[in-house]
């Protein structure tokens, strides 16, 4: 994880106004050419934790990026998702030792009244933000109360699409239960990263889900796809009516997240399709490579944005 410099000077010196209420804001749009560009939060994830949803907010409103995939973690408790999520990729309790702690942190889930949701959808909408996508980021394995929980906060915090890395079997149980809220689930998948058969891993296990329900679409991760040895834009071609968003992240085929350009993610391509195709798909900065020494995480995700801009342009 990520160890270097996180800000440089002059962000900290911005960050330092995050903390206070936000006054109302013009609507930000970060649409270009057609194409919609968000970020998604879990790019902030090597930043300290306490603080960081303003630490988002004031990013978003620098950089003008107007959409938000909001990871769940950055709205958890800090003490109990310290305990809980420590720094390590994967999922589920994989240490006896957090078992508690997850536990906790998912009781945490099921009892936080919706009103604390509803209070972050202000925040962002009063700087001129929109929440187009909430990524619970369940603790395992999955109850259908914590879908429902998680449908409800979906639609607390004004948000059109829940998105996660659900198995074809979990699916089937979210299908009626989605359903009934009327809310939009993103299948996000994981192409290279997990081997159980369940997993959404192949294009055909996309297929697959979204016969489940007609609010069953996809959040593909173009890097994760592209080390799994996807054909990335024929994928969005062939099921572009199910493709509600994609997290746009560049990685080598061995799997290596990279600055965007320098692996083999077809990123400029993925855009300009979207763009001359005119799908209505959101687009995701998903930013997880190494931070340069003496760089910053908010300089990479600016950066991210530029590239999208230059290849639309």
């Amino acid at each position: 994880m990520e160890n270097r410099r996180l800000y440089t000077r002059r962000q900290l010196g911005k960050l330092a106004l995050a903390a206070l209420p936000l006054a109302a804001a013009a609507r930000v749009t970060s649409k270009i050419h057609g194409v919609e560009i968000g970020v998604a939060a879990y790019s902030y994830n090597t930043l300290p934790r306490e603080g960081l949803l303003d630490v988002i907010l004031r990013s978003m409103t620098d950089s003008q990026l107007g959409d938000c995939l909001l990871y769940a973690p950055p709205t958890e408790p800090v003490n109990l998702a310290d305990k809980a999520r420590p720094r390590v990729r994967g999922r589920g309790p994989v240490d006896p030792n957090r078992a508690a702690a997850l536990e906790a942190l998912r009781q945490w889930h099921l009892k936080v009244p919706l009103s604390f949701y509803t209070a972050i959808r202000k925040r962002f909408a009063a700087a001129g933000l929109e929440i187009a996508t909430y990524e619970p980021s369940f603790v395992w394995p999955v109850m259908d109360e914590d879908i429902d929980k998680a449908c409800q906060v979906t639609k607390a915090l004004g948000a059109k699409y829940l998105a996660e890395a659900f198995t074809k079997s979990v699916a089937k149980r979210v299908a009626p239960i989605s359903d009934r809220y009327g809310i939009k689930v993103a299948f996000q998948g994981r192409p290279f990263l997990v081997t159980d058969p369940d997993a959404m891993r192949k294009p055909a296990d996309f297929e697959e889900v979204f016969s489940y329900s007609k609010n069953f679409g996809s959040s593909i991760d173009t890097g994760d796809a592209t080390a799994g040895g996807w054909d990335v834009l024929k994928f969005i071609e062939d099921t572009h009516d199910r493709v509600f968003s994609l997290n746009l992240k560049d990685r080598t085929k061995a799997g290596v997240s990279v600055p965007w350009g320098e692996g083999d993610a077809p990123l400029r391509e993925v855009l300009q399709l979207i763009r001359n195709r005119k799908y209505p798909v959101r687009c995701y900065i998903d930013c997880d490579y190494a931070t340069a020494e003496g760089g910053s995480r908010l300089t990479d995700i600016q950066r991210c944005y530029e590239f999208a801009k230059t290849a639309l342009a």
